[in-house]
This record gives C-alpha cells, structure tokens and sequence, in this order.
C-alpha cells in the first residue's frame, strides 16, 4: 500500500468504516437500521479517539439486530460461524449451552493479525450471564504457553492466558458480568495484565512461561478451541469480544467506557 493510500485508510471516516461493515452485513443476509448504523458510527469514533481503533484487529458486536449482523465483526468483516446451534437474541447476544455450541470467529492470530504481535496481545469478554463455572468464555490455543483465553471466574479470581501461559488475578466482583480483559505488552510473562471493567486487578499468579509465536488455532467464543479441538465450553450470554495488539491502561478503561455506551444503547448493559 502507498503512503498516500496508507494514510487515507487510516483516516476514513467512521462513518465510512460502519458503511463497510453495513455493506458486509448485507451481503450475509442481513440489514442494518439507521439506529443501529449511528450507535455502530458513534463506538467507532470513540475507539479512534482513544487511539484503540488502531490496536485492535477485530470486534464481534454480538447484541446485535439479528444474527447476520451479530456474526459480521466490525473491522475485518469476517463472517463467524455460529456451532451447534447456539441461541442468537437481538439486541443481547448469543447464549451457549456450556456442552456443544460455540462461535468459531475464523480469527486465526497467527495468520489474521495485523495488529497482534507475539509480544503485543489483548483479548477480551463482556459477559451478560454468570454460569458460575470454570469455563473458557472466549479464546484459542495450539498449546500451553501459546495461548490467548479468558475464564471470567474460577472462585474469586481470573484465569487468563495472554499468549503465556495461565495468569490469575483476584475479581474486585464476585461475578462473571461485564468485561473481562487481559493482554500483554511485553516479552516477560510479567508483563501481562487483566482488568475487570477498565480497571486493572491484581496479579496472584505470574504465568509459568510465554508464548514465543502466536496460536494457530481460530479465535472461539463460548469455548476454548485448542489444537483443532473445542473444549472447556461455557453455558454464558456473551455481548461483545474484541482482540488485537496490548492496550494501555487509559485506553482498558476507555475502552470499557465505549463498550458499555454500546451496550447501554442497545439495552444490553450488566
């Protein structure tokens, strides 16, 4: 791409960016109404403003109006495949029934990312239902250090993989609700973070190594998809997933900031 054409894409507009989206919606069968085009418009802007836009490679806006809408991610317009049937509600989510059903996104790290780097990850979940249980909400791995995941809840604490191994940070809730980040901005396994509604929590335990590539393996919700294989599902509502490069900290809680507004708009917010 010229630097011309590099900097027009990195400038269009949001307004050009959701009518891409809309457009790809269309061509999954689906439509976009004016309402939901302008709260799509208004969370774009606000992730360019914050500087997370360019971070992040893909968001899967589930609450959406219907199904086409939901499977249809915002920034690379890739069509997920939704697994076994689980239940799509406008405007909430889709609920999966914690044994079979899943959302493979088709977002493979090691092939599709353009802003993820090996030591530059971050992945998060905004839940709208608490199974209670300790189960993967949204994440991949092709084997123990090369592993992005969230389990929103183990007891009283996270456990996350931020390709490295398995992190646990205390919840300042006593629940799964709301959005679950981790990422990590380094090569050390110190380098990882987890935050609950914008706000860091507390590391209890460091991962035992880091992963030296990315995953190979495709970007699940509702599961973990491991070495070809889905597992560890869970029985949760999910509203919202995103992944892409580490953010900063001003930028978690922008980003929660963004994502609830979404959500609030729509009548999806916990």
């Amino acid at each position: 791409m010229s630097s011309i054409a590099s900097r027009m894409a990195k400038t269009a507009s949001p307004f050009a960016r959701t009518n891409l989206w809309a457009s790809a919606v269309a061509a999954a069968g689906g439509t976009v109404s004016a309402g939901r085009f302008s709260v799509v418009a208004t969370f774009i802007a606000a992730e360019m403003a914050s500087g997370a836009w360019w971070r992040t490679d893909d968001y899967q806006g589930l609450w959406a109006e219907s199904a086409a809408q939901s499977l249809t991610s915002i920034k690379q317009r890739r069509l997920a495949t939704a697994t076994n049937s689980p239940t799509f509600t406008a405007d909430r989510g889709y609920t999966f029934n914690g044994t079979t059903n899943y959302i493979d996104t088709g977002f493979t790290p090691g092939t599709h990312a353009v802003s993820m780097a090996t030591t530059s990850v971050h992945i998060e979940t905004y839940e709208r239902v608490d199974p209670g249980t300790n189960s993967v909400s949204v994440g991949c791995s092709s084997s123990g250090s090369r592993a992005l995941s969230i389990r929103p809840r183990v007891a009283g604490n996270a456990s996350v993989s931020a390709n490295a191994g398995a992190a646990t940070y205390t919840l300042p809730v006593s629940t799964s609700l709301g959005m679950t980040q981790t990422g990590r901005n380094g090569p050390l396994v110190t380098d990882v973070y987890g935050a609950k509604n914008g706000v860091d929590m507390t590391r209890t335990t460091d991962p035992a190594a880091a992963g030296a590539s990315l995953p190979v393996d495709p970007i699940a919700i509702g599961c973990l998809y491991s070495s070809g294989v889905a597992q560890s599902f869970r029985a949760a509502s999910v509203g919202f997933v995103a992944y892409g490069a580490a953010l900063n900290g001003t930028q978690r809680l922008a980003r929660y900031n963004n994502v609830q507004a979404w959500a609030t708009a729509v009548g999806a917010q916990v």
